[in-house]
């Protein structure tokens, strides 16, 4: 069974539900665009843009969320908020805990396929 702090189990089962065997390609679809948004974010902070930080933040809280990774959502949601606030000194911490969560999301979305 999934693990509940990294899924929402409820709404990865409404989702298999809707889409059938498309879930797959929701998945996958999901893996791919969350490397490419971890990658906007590294570069982000490194370039010090707060604003494309809090941006791709917020895209990404979106994905997770309607995904139901939770703990990737609730990640990207404080790191929404400390690029909001242009305080970028907890970002490295954020963004590495960040890639960990997504890619346990990955992991347990993957398991669902099986």
């Amino acid at each position: 069974m999934h693990d509940r702090s990294v899924l929402d189990v409820e709404v990865v089962s409404e989702l298999q539900d809707i889409m059938g065997q498309d879930f797959q390609m929701l998945v996958e679809s999901f893996q791919r665009d969350g490397e490419q948004r971890l990658a906007a974010l590294d570069q982000a902070f490194a370039a010090g843009d707060a604003e494309t930080l809090r941006s791709q933040a917020h895209s990404f809280k979106g994905s997770s969320s309607n995904l139901g990774a939770i703990h990737v959502a609730s990640l990207c949601m404080e790191l929404e908020t400390l690029a909001s606030s242009g305080d970028l000194s907890c970002a490295p911490a954020l963004l590495h805990s960040l890639k960990q969560h997504f890619q346990q999301a990955c992991a347990a979305l993957n398991a669902t396929l099986a």
